[in-house]
Parts: structure tokens; C-alpha cells; sequence
């Protein structure tokens, strides 16, 4: 029994929205390092995660790093 189930992505996705434009209108003020992790941190996300679940995760603070 294989149990490397992997889900598959789509290929041909698009985003339809610029991670950079939502990681530097985000509550506070960042500097353009923390702008920097903010943007791969959501560039990493969109490449595996639904769309939906990707604005959530920025909406609750997840893509700012320390």
C-alpha cells in the first residue's frame, strides 16, 4: 500500500492578486525586510495551498515574521 499520497496541484494556476501588493497593506508598519519574508512567506503558500486558505492565513497575521 502506497501511503505517499500527495495532492496535486494545477499546473496552469494564476494568481489573481500580486503577493506583494497584500504583504505591504497589511496592519503594521514593516520595514522592507520584514516586507521581504512577508512576501516569500506568501509566495511559498500560493504554490501549495488554495487561494482561499492563503488570504486567511495572511488576514490572521500569519505571513509577518520575527
Amino acid at each position: 500500500m502506497n501511503t505517499d499520497a500527495q495532492m496535486q496541484q494545477d499546473a496552469g494556476a494564476e494568481l489573481l492578486w500580486e503577493p506583494s501588493s497584500i504583504a505591504a497593506g497589511i496592519g503594521a508598519p514593516a520595514n522592507a525586510a520584514a516586507s521581504a519574508r512577508s512576501e516569500k512567506n506568501i509566495l511559498q503558500w500560493v504554490s501549495y495551498l488554495p487561494r482561499t486558505c492563503v488570504k486567511t492565513m495572511i488576514k490572521m497575521g500569519w505571513d509577518k515574521t520575527t
